[in-house]
This record gives C-alpha cells, structure tokens and sequence, in this order.
C-alpha cells in the first residue's frame, strides 16, 4: 500500500504544466489566478483544472482575500505572515508599503503624491493597511500620519520573496537594506 500511495505523490506533479503551476506557487506564494496564469502561460481552462487537481491532492491551498483568490503550497515552509505577504501582491498597497519603509510617518496627500494615486484611493488603501494591523496612524492637530507597525517584518518578507515580486522598486529596497547591514 505504501508504495502506491508514493507512486500517487509522484504522478501529482508528472505532467509538466502542472508542475510548473505547482512550482510557481511554492516559488510565489500568495498569487492569484491571473498573475498565476500570466507566469506559467497556460489557458484559463488548464490552468483551472491543474489548480483544482492540485487542491484536491492536498498540494496547494487556497485563500479568499477580499475579490481575490491566492494560492499557497501545502507541501512548503510554513509562512508566519500570509495575510502580509498577500496584501505585499497588491501593487498598489506594495508601493504605500515601500514609500513608508524609507519614512518614520507620512500623511496621506504625501503618500499619495509618491505613489501617483488619487488622494481617496489612497485613503482608501491606508484603511485596507490599518485593518490588517500593518500600518498604524496618528492624529497631530489637523492631518493624521501613517507608519508602519512593524518594519521588521516587512523587510523580512520582501527580502525573503524579492525575485517574485517583479517589481523594481522591491529590488532597490533590498539593495539599500543588504548595504545597510
């Protein structure tokens, strides 16, 4: 019985689409459908089907958050932050995140001017942050000022999962923190 059961754990990951869905996931946890589907090529029909086929034998994981659907490996390293790291796949929220590592606290116009956003979307955004418990805010007289709760933490994950974020300014982040230390 043991030997079927490791036969069946090695046709999981036979086909080669579904093994390059499954690498992309274990590689780039927290992704969604479509940036999942851009990475790896497929069609939105295979690429359901090899998602699906991998849930089923317990190999990846999905999570609602908000109108997106992320996966995660099972198989992997435990991630103590998902739900960070999930809202760092945001590119929108990322740059918020990354203008305020290089900040003790900025206001809102501030932040929006940086991240070229609209002053209510990036509100909008802030409240997302302040939710999840990553960004915290402070009332002086009559502007309110945003900072990170925990920059460690940040800076752990960017470092950690740099190559899957595709994105420049993470990249220079990095560079400036391993110099720094």
């Amino acid at each position: 019985m043991v030997g079927f059961v490791m036969r069946d754990l090695d046709d999981v990951l036979a086909l080669t689409s579904r093994d390059k869905v499954f690498k992309n996931i274990e590689d780039n946890p927290g992704l969604h459908f479509r940036e999942l589907q851009r990475r790896t090529g497929l069609a939105t029909g295979a690429l359901q089907y090899h998602i699906d086929y991998l849930i089923r034998k317990h190999y990846v994981r999905q999570e609602k958050q908000g109108k997106f659907v992320r996966f995660f490996s099972v198989r992997g390293p435990k991630i103590e932050n998902e739900q960070v790291l999930s809202l760092l796949r945001q590119n929108s929220l990322r740059a918020i995140i990354l203008f305020l590592l290089g900040r003790r606290r900025a206001n809102n116009d501030t932040i929006a001017e940086a991240v070229s956003l609209s002053p209510s979307t990036t509100s909008w955004h802030l409240q997302k942050l302040i939710d999840a418990e990553i960004v915290g805010s402070k009332k002086a007289g009559r502007k309110t000022y945003y900072f990170l709760c925990d920059k460690e933490i940040i800076s752990e994950l960017l470092i950690s999962y740099q190559t899957s974020f595709l994105d420049s300014a993470v990249d220079s982040f990095v560079e400036l923190f391993e110099q720094e230390f």
